[in-house]
């Protein structure tokens, strides 16, 4: 499904004539940093309302400056406290690319967005990670974050399905152009059907083993001088068990040549 994601930066967007050529929109919420440091996007207040008036299925995604993991959980705080009472159609996505917190490295980064993502699935919002293809391949760990939250990922490149299967929307471009709006609006390609931006993402199904055949009976032939003991803790088994399973009465009486079942 093809789609856009705004900001203040669009200005006042006549959303009765984006309508028409888009499936679904997510809106920039603001922008969080220091705990007590938030800013609220100039224009949410409108997009939103405009595209719930217009039954636009809508997310929000929040730009990150924030340096460690406390500063990303108040920013999640004051988030949901911005989205109460509202209803999202799709996720509440943290955006990771500011060049200024690259440097913390990836184990600081990725604390940084699952402390966040925790804090909006605990609210009752789908939680996502929005970030550039090279951030998710050298600065975040992928393991922490695919299939525990949405990912969002941004690489400018031609084409519809090139993330399909990866991710669940793929931004790839940043100068789109779509009636209603004035100058270049970022687009995007959404993978996966959401049934509500206030339920969390489910797991992944995990492949099932195949079946494997039953193993071949093994047997073992009596030799002269074998016992029942011995012939049980060659194959790591018990006296009790061999005669059961061969229908031997007297453990102390086993025939040179009879073929046991092991």
């Amino acid at each position: 499904m093809f789609g856009i994601d705004v900001s203040e930066f669009q200005g006042n967007i006549s959303w009765e004539r984006v309508k028409p050529h888009i499936g679904f929109a997510i809106l920039r919420l603001g922008w969080i940093g220091k705990p007590g440091s938030h800013y609220l996007d100039a224009k949410f207040q409108r997009n939103y309302e405009e595209c719930k008036r217009l039954g636009i299925p809508i997310g929000v995604y929040v730009y990150c400056y924030s340096v460690d993991g406390n500063a990303a959980a108040a920013g999640a705080e004051w988030t949901l406290q911005v989205l109460s009472g509202r209803t999202l159609e799709l996720p509440v996505f943290l955006d990771m690319e500011d060049p200024k917190i690259g440097p913390l490295g990836r184990n600081t980064l990725t604390h940084i967005a699952v402390s966040f993502c925790d804090r909006i699935q605990q609210g009752g919002f789908a939680a996502g990670v929005y970030a550039l293809w090279f951030w998710y391949n050298s600065y975040l760990d992928m393991g922490r974050i695919k299939g525990r939250y949405h990912t969002w990922v941004a690489h400018v490149h031609s084409g519809t399905d090139l993330y399909k299967g990866q991710h669940d929307l793929w931004q790839n471009s940043a100068s789109g152009r779509i009636d209603g709006i004035s100058g270049n609006v970022d687009t995007d390609y959404l993978y996966s059907g959401f049934t509500g931006g206030n339920a969390p993402p489910q797991p992944a199904p995990q492949p099932q083993p195949e079946p494997q055949p039953a193993p071949s009976e093994q047997t073992y032939v009596v030799q002269p001088g074998d016992t029942l003991s011995a012939i049980a803790a060659r194959f790591h088994t018990t006296v009790q068990a061999l005669a059961e399973r061969n229908g031997i009465a007297d453990p102390n009486l086993i025939l040179v040549g009879q073929k046991l079942k092991i």
